[in-house]
């Protein structure tokens, strides 16, 4: 059983850790702090995929376990002082309380458990290190290249204050560079500036899907996030480039988007590429499933609340496995402030929301 003190200790010692992603040293620290509460019974695999570790830990040597729990290491970058974790009350506050190392120390409680009562069914836990940054060194390499595929995925990282997440948005991303000529800013029409071609895309876009960008919707929304070029005002820019962040519904596509990026292009004209840079698929799991119900109804036991139902607008490293149709079970303890200086998480959610999952895997009553 996980109680609070092991639970306070092990997710400060994680946070400690200043796991941004692409460090493979902090990650593998942090990694071999996680390995040494694990039973040495343990089945150990360790990948590692350019700048990101995988670690996949199970009771049995199985790609396809009954069950796997996902989560991330990785975190956003912080102050020096966020990296030392502090027990306020109920709440446990700094880098990555709820972002998501509070499940590390739940999932190594779950395995080992798994490990004492020589269960017949197969539980993995599953830690990569560059969600932060798309998953793509990680999450999808493993389901790609390691072929993991388990029957069912727990992944405590969406679903705040204990809501169950049925679906959640895709990701598209797209880069549009744009090639103009120098000259003096006071002979402009001796140049050619990249930024005005941007400027007339973006004005266009802003007219398409400005709509839905104000308000809660499950349509396709569009972000503007960087726009650049230029290297002095006295001169006709002669490269710029804009970066745009698309999430879309189970009704549209990569391919939909990108051809209608490509057509507000043409129509403004000029020199200007748009290339796919990112792309994630929604994700959407049955909530009349039987494993969806079991797993709902355990929390609702153990929680004495009801979980709701509802969609997720951001994605998560849950999005990779949406193609083999694995079920995700998604939900996750109250917490908050993810990204922040006040980033927390809730220690008797945390403890609860384990004995939930112990019920679900284990058939307590």
């Amino acid at each position: 059983m996980l109680e609070e003190p092991i639970f306070i200790d092990q997710l400060s010692k994680l946070v400690g850790c200043k796991t941004l992603p692409g460090d493979l040293a902090e990650n593998a620290r942090a990694l071999d702090l996680v390995i040494g509460w694990i039973d040495k019974r343990a089945k150990i695999k360790r990948v590692q995929n350019g700048k990101a570790e995988i670690l996949i830990v199970g009771n049995e040597d199985s790609l396809s376990p009954d069950f796997a729990y996902m989560v991330h290491m990785d975190v956003v970058m912080g102050k020096p002082e966020q990296f030392e974790m502090v027990v306020d009350g109920d709440r446990a506050v700094g880098r990555g309380t709820s972002d998501m190392k509070f499940s590390i120390p739940i999932g190594v409680a779950l395995l080992n458990e798994f490990l004492e009562e020589k269960s017949e069914l197969s539980f993995a836990l599953v830690i990569t290190t560059d969600e932060e940054v798309g998953g793509f060194e990680g999450a999808k390499f493993l389901v790609e290249k390691v072929k993991f595929s388990p029957k069912a995925l727990i992944v405590p990282d969406g679903g705040d204050n204990l809501v169950f997440v049925d679906k959640a948005k895709g990701v598209c991303q797209i880069n549009i560079h744009s090639t103009g000529s120098p000259a003096h800013a006071s002979r402009p029409w001796l140049g050619k500036n990249a930024l005005e071609p941007l400027i007339l895309i973006a004005s266009k876009l802003i007219d398409e899907f400005g709509r839905t960008n104000k308000k809660e919707s499950w349509l396709t929304t569009m972000n503007i996030g960087v726009i650049q070029g230029g290297i002095s005002t006295n001169q006709v820019c002669p490269e710029a480039d804009m970066k745009l962040d698309f999430r879309f519904p189970e009704t549209e596509s990569v391919e939909k988007i990108l051809e209608r990026v490509r057509r507000l292009s043409r129509e403004v004209g000029g020199e200007v590429g748009v290339e796919l840079s990112s792309t994630g698929q929604p994700t959407f799991t049955d909530k009349n499933l039987p494993v969806v119900k079991r797993f709902i109804r355990a929390l609702e036991m153990t929680t004495e609340r009801k979980i709701d139902v509802r969609p997720t607008y951001g994605a998560s490293d849950a999005r990779w496995f949406s193609e083999q149709n694995t079920p995700v079970l998604m939900i996750k303890p109250i917490g908050g402030e993810i990204h922040s200086d006040s980033e927390w998480i809730s220690l008797s959610s945390c403890l609860e929301f384990y004995k939930g999952l112990r019920r679900f895997l284990f058939g307590l009553q």
